[in-house]
């Protein structure tokens, strides 16, 4: 897999600036269109198959194609076997890949392949681990990203501790449980029930295991390293949120274990300083926690891991969000941070029943806003500020934009080619408006899908510029250009804009070429079920004292879309692709999903080449199987009948063969491996060649129909 580093000036935070910020200068105009681009629609020609094939043999291939890998079956005999095998993983991988839950099999044989030499250390890892923790062990080797399992300062044992601390805390409280699940097919999940407040009564709720792992389980909260080592006083946030607190400052336990439910469903604004009372819901603990705890603002070196902030109790927005993220999830409360990074604002949101909702703690001993969309200061909620973006930062470091939550909006529709006009992947595309301090910086940032498309929901009335960045090329060329392609956004509209970078993408290098007119032997039958997968995208993670280190770290976005390349080659040929010299192809097509079929018209052995070569990040999860099929026509030893349009047999004479007809006919004969050897459109008596001694096939055919018989010429 290629990795691509993003490049761009970073801005450490001042007196004034709460959020790093990458600044840009324009270079160009090339505004974006009202009316999306018109994408080219490719389609195969199909024709009627009425042979009536017997199956022979079948083969199966489950899992991720990794890394622009392949592999290759051939008919051996009767048989289908590799000719070219995928990357395998070790022994010990395999076991724990096949006692994962079925749901995280895919993401985790990805996952150990990207982990290489360390594989069995992480299988191990699961194997040992208590099995009421092991889909969250899972879960966070599949999502931490392999640059951070793998670099030196990280401690493994913080994959355990964190899902113990989980269903540890689970016993403290009284408005959320834990529950599990497991059934026949070899999947098994857990999540979490939560009671709260609907309308009169108290009800319970449970939530989707997706939002349970990826927003409550996950071990980072953005940008910071997942650490439990004496720099953040040897524990995991989970563990010293809870349990810790310094003299003078209230104990997150000491309150929460009151709370009777999550939340009473209601917008609201809390008053600071407000004491802690009984019936008190989990939010407003939580708020009132963070609050007193950070009550002063930021000074001095402004850190990012929470158990620092809870320390040194003073902070901006960047500081209470983090904190006041990482107690809502220490108390197994779904929340992620939210980014107005244009603007320097940051705060949260919640999960509740589909939705999640705006939660935060105002700088300086503040309020506590829950529900409440004015967080923004955007001009519709009655605030100074028209905002560019937004965007939420899931914990893998995935981004999407929730502007629409906070201001009017409009939409912008991405498209990245290559000078081919194939779709390039993985794309870091990223969007930049006039900053809140002057100049041109990052609004959000998106990362093409397998079509080659990303989106965003964008502020109205405002300027916005883009750059495209791959590992093929980028648009503008130099890291600190971008062009314009907004201009005055309005409210509704929706914009579209196609960039083709300057340069090619990886991809198999063959031509087509096909049979001269032959006999159908084999067929090969490839069944490749819907196509989903993985393309991945990066973020910068700090680390060490003073959050000095950077770490690029990559996450894996799943798509229910995809596709795979398909090609059938002979021997030499694919000795030609193994050696990565150019190939010919009998036949090549790239599907999503459906049923291919090649017919095989000689006795030559035969590869079908399944490959993931022409991207830059997607791992497509495949289902695929191959059939093979005979002819039942060819290969066997039988008396020779009569068939129309034939008025008599064929016979042998004198090494030629004899047909009477008394209907036009184009007559072809084959040698045994299915090379024509003669080609006739009259009906005539005599098929007048040299023939040795041996099995041939004569085939006639009229405007109504086609027949096959056997001859054989003896001397």
């Amino acid at each position: 897999m290629v990795a691509t580093l993003l490049m761009f000036t970073l801005v450490l935070p001042s007196q004034h600036v709460t959020v790093p910020h990458e600044t840009y200068r324009c270079v160009g105009r090339e505004l974006a269109t009202e009316t999306p681009p018109e994408l080219p629609v490719i389609s195969y020609p199909r024709y009627q198959d009425t042979i009536p094939w017997v199956l022979v043999d079948a083969f199966t291939f489950t899992g991720p194609l990794m890394d622009s890998a392949c592999f290759a079956v051939y008919n051996d005999e009767g048989s289908i076997a590799y000719s070219v095998s995928p990357p395998t993983l070790s022994s010990l991988a395999q076991v724990a890949v096949n006692y994962a839950p079925l749901r995280f099999r895919n993401e985790l044989t990805a996952a150990f392949h990207r982990l290489d030499t360390l594989q069995d250390y992480y299988a191990a890892l699961i194997l040992n681990t208590t099995l009421k923790y092991v889909d969250e062990v899972i879960f966070q080797i599949c999502c931490i990203g392999p640059e951070v399992l793998t670099y030196p300062g990280f401690d493994p044992d913080l994959i355990t501790r964190n899902a113990e601390l989980i269903y540890e805390i689970d016993d403290s409280l009284q408005y959320a449980d834990i529950v599990d699940y497991s059934f026949p097919n070899g999947d098994y999940y857990s999540t979490v029930e939560y009671r709260i407040i609907d309308g009169e009564d108290s009800m319970w709720v449970e939530l989707p295991p997706d939002i349970y792992y990826h927003h409550l389980v996950h071990p980072i909260i953005s940008d910071e390293f997942p650490d439990m080592s004496a720099y953040v006083y040897s524990q995991f946030w989970r563990e010293y949120l809870f349990y810790e607190a310094d003299s003078g400052y209230p104990t997150l336990v000491d309150h929460i274990k009151y709370a009777q439910v999550l939340w009473d469903g209601q917008r609201i604004v809390l008053p600071s300083n407000r004491p802690f009372v009984l019936d008190d819901h989990a939010l407003d603990i939580i708020g009132n926690w963070t609050t007193r705890t950070v009550p002063w603002a930021a000074s001095g070196n402004r850190p990012i891991q929470p158990n620092i902030i809870a320390h040194e109790h003073n902070g901006n927005c960047g500081e209470l969000q983090d904190l006041l993220c990482a107690a809502a999830r220490t108390c197994l409360i779904p929340c992620v941070c939210v980014m107005d990074v244009c603007e320097d604002h940051v705060w949260c949101e919640f999960y509740d029943r589909g939705g999640l909702y705006p939660y935060q703690v105002d700088l300086g001993f503040g309020v506590t806003h829950i529900a409440d969309t004015s967080v923004a200061y955007d001009e519709q909620y009655g605030g100074s500020k028209r905002v560019s973006a937004i965007f939420d930062w899931r914990s893998d470091g995935y981004w999407w934009t929730v502007t629409n939550t906070y201001s009017n909006t409009c939409s912008l529709y991405v498209y990245v080619y290559d000078l081919m006009g194939r779709p390039i992947d993985g794309a870091a595309v990223t969007i930049s408006s006039e900053y809140y301090y002057g100049g041109i910086s990052t609004s959000t940032r998106a990362w093409t899908d397998p079509d080659g498309m990303c989106s965003f929901a964008l502020g109205d009335l405002r300027n916005f510029y883009a750059r495209v960045t791959t590992p093929v090329g980028s648009y503008p060329v130099n890291p600190d250009e971008v062009i314009q392609i907004i201009e005055n956004s309005q409210s509704g509209a929706n914009y579209y804009k196609a960039f083709y970078i300057d340069n090619y993408l990886p991809s198999l290098r063959f031509t087509d070429t096909t049979f001269t007119d032959s006999l159908a032997l084999h067929k090969y039958e490839v069944i490749v079920e819907p196509i989903r997968g993985q393309s991945s995208g990066n973020c910068v993670t700090r680390y060490g004292p003073g959050d000095s280190i950077r770490v690029y770290r990559s996450f894996f976005e799943e798509y229910e879309m995809g596709n795979i390349d398909v090609l059938f080659i002979d021997d030499d040929n694919l000795q030609d692709y193994v050696a990565g010299i150019p190939f010919k192809a009998h036949h090549a097509q790239t599907t999503s999903g459906g049923t291919l079929e090649f017919i095989v018209h000689d006795s030559a052995t035969y590869h079908c080449l399944i490959a993931n070569q022409d991207v830059i990040y997607y791992t497509p999860f495949c289902d695929i199987t191959v059939n093979l099929y005979r002819n039942p026509a060819y290969g066997i030893e039988e008396d020779i009948v009569a068939v129309s349009p034939a008025r008599t047999l064929p016979t042998i004479f004198n090494q030629r063969v004899l047909v009477n007809f008394d209907v036009p006919s184009r007559v072809r004969l084959y040698e045994i491996s299915g090379r024509c050897i003669y080609d006739s459109h009259q009906a005539i008596p005599l098929i007048d060649c040299e023939l040795s001694a041996g099995v041939y096939f004569l085939r006639t055919t009229t405007e109504t129909s086609e027949t096959i018989n056997k001859c054989i010429v003896v001397r």
